[in-house]
């Protein structure tokens, strides 16, 4: 009898307690992964290590750290920019400030041209006076190119390439 009555009262979803306690348990498993992935993004905001460091070597130290933090700085803007990655899953930066950037499968290939344009304009903000490139890839494994854009800093020419089909 006292059992029947505990397995007649319900949740405010209508799910016995034993489901109330899972339904909580889930829960707290999402918000874990939630934060697991949180402090998964910031690595990707970190430039990966360029195979070449003579110039950076060249150029001295502490012009090496400045490009290194403006190249963080611009790309904690760039994520804060997409927060919920809808259109740009990843994005890196060389030592040469090639931003290679793989794109949510839900971008129309339409709509790349003018996102490259976009972030060529703020990269050129960030980085003036430079030579810039960016690639932008599909997110595939491996990723395969999709198009690049380039701005030559002496004449301020914005171009855009698609990348050939193989």
């Amino acid at each position: 009898m006292i059992w029947r009555r505990r397995t007649k009262r319900t949740d405010r979803y209508s799910v016995p307690p034993q489901g109330a306690c899972l339904r909580c348990v889930g829960a707290l498993c999402w918000v874990g992964v939630a934060l697991l992935c949180v402090g998964w993004s910031t690595t990707v905001a970190e430039p990966f290590e360029a195979p070449d460091l003579l110039p950076v070597q060249a150029r001295g130290m502490g012009a090496a750290s400045d490009l290194r933090q403006r190249q963080v700085e611009f790309l904690h803007r760039l994520r804060q920019a997409d927060p919920r990655y809808q259109t740009i899953d990843k994005a890196m930066l060389n030592e040469q400030n090639e931003l290679g950037v793989i794109l949510n499968r839900h971008v129309e290939m339409d709509a790349v041209r003018a996102l490259m344009r976009t972030l060529l304009i703020q990269m050129a903000k960030a980085f003036p006076g430079q030579d810039l490139t960016i690639i932008a890839y599909a997110p595939s494994q491996p990723p395969r190119p999709i198009g690049t854009a380039r701005l030559r800093a002496r004449t301020r020419k914005m171009t855009y390439t698609p990348a050939v089909s193989q």
